[in-house]
């Protein structure tokens, strides 16, 4: 599923995954032990036999490890008050109405091409809402730091406006660039369609795209720009016609939320990063495994917080 559910998906590979290489173990490992045995300790709770069991009634394509990820971090995260408010029924409803509005009749299909169900998808969508808001506290809390703001800021560009042809063929890119030429104000009539705003931060422009485009003046039109998808591998053949530039100037503060949401945006998707903040929880809640064979379950945290 794309979009909103991917959103979460992107974040749930790091937070909800095995490592690679590390082996699946099924819940026979546990099918000896009593409902009460505990799997995993930690300060204030245990993950015990049953919770790993009604997970899995609940969740049957998920893997016995992700489980009891999920479920321990679901338990630790709903102890800090600052995030489990992120993760209200509320805010999960709300959540689950906009994702199915966006899908409309293929709303069920797409959640079972995700392995998901209507009947708990709320469920993970907590999961992946707690978890969320665990990296962005530590993101605002820790990452916007002078240094970091001046990092986004030497590369960050305010919006424009523009007009933005994308065409199949040189040939067909080279005729727009002539038609500008010959009369600029019905070519801009003729593309008024085309017409966008987007700044540095923007995904829908291509970074080679936007990089002629702010060498462009108000009224200048690009000569061609050649641009591979990374990842479809087409190619694709750029015009860009600035309707209305902008300058970002010398004052960063102007620009500080955007700048802060250049950074957010770095490090939630910094797999390094994004473990060493669940590692911290593991240390602070003294997350302890067992059971001998899940004695691998959190390494992939751990591992990467003490390389950094």
């Amino acid at each position: 599923m794309k979009e909103i559910i991917l959103k979460f998906k992107k974040l749930g590979l790091v937070l909800s995954t095995v490592a690679a290489g590390v082996a699946l173990i099924t819940l026979s490992g546990c099918s000896n032990s009593s409902a009460s045995e505990d799997i995993i300790t930690m300060k204030g709770d245990t993950v015990q036999v049953s919770d790993l069991y009604s997970a899995a009634k609940e969740f049957p394509a998920m893997s016995t490890n992700t489980l009891l990820q999920n479920v321990t971090f679901d338990k630790i995260f709903e102890k800090e008050s600052s995030i489990a408010k992120e993760a209200t029924s509320k805010k999960i409803d709300t959540q689950y109405n906009t994702i199915k509005d966006q899908y409309g009749s293929q709303f069920e299909t797409a959640l079972s091409q995700q392995g998901l169900s209507t009947s708990n998808f709320k469920a993970y969508l907590k999961t992946q809402l707690l978890e969320q808001a665990a990296i962005e506290q530590d993101i605002a809390k820790t990452q916007y730091t002078t240094a970091n703001l001046k990092t986004a800021w030497e590369s960050y560009h305010p919006e424009v406006s523009a007009i933005v042809l994308t065409e199949t063929t040189k040939d067909a890119a080279t005729k727009a660039i002539a038609a500008n030429k010959a009369d600029a104000s019905k070519f801009n009539t003729d593309n008024a369609s085309s017409k966008v705003s987007f700044d540095s931060t923007s995904t829908s422009v291509p970074t080679d795209v936007q990089t002629a485009a702010w060498k462009l003046k108000n009224d200048q039109i690009s000569d061609v720009i050649t641009s591979t998808s990374t990842s479809t591998g087409t190619t694709s053949y750029y015009v860009v016609k600035m309707i209305k530039t902008s300058d970002k100037g010398t004052d960063m503060n102007k620009y500080k939320s955007e700048l802060k949401n250049i950074i957010k945006t770095q490090k939630m998707s910094d797999t390094s990063y994004v473990s060493s903040v669940i590692a911290g929880y593991l240390k602070k809640y003294n997350v302890t495994v067992k059971e001998n064979a899940f004695s691998s379950l959190f390494s992939q945290f751990t591992s990467t917080s003490s390389s950094n």
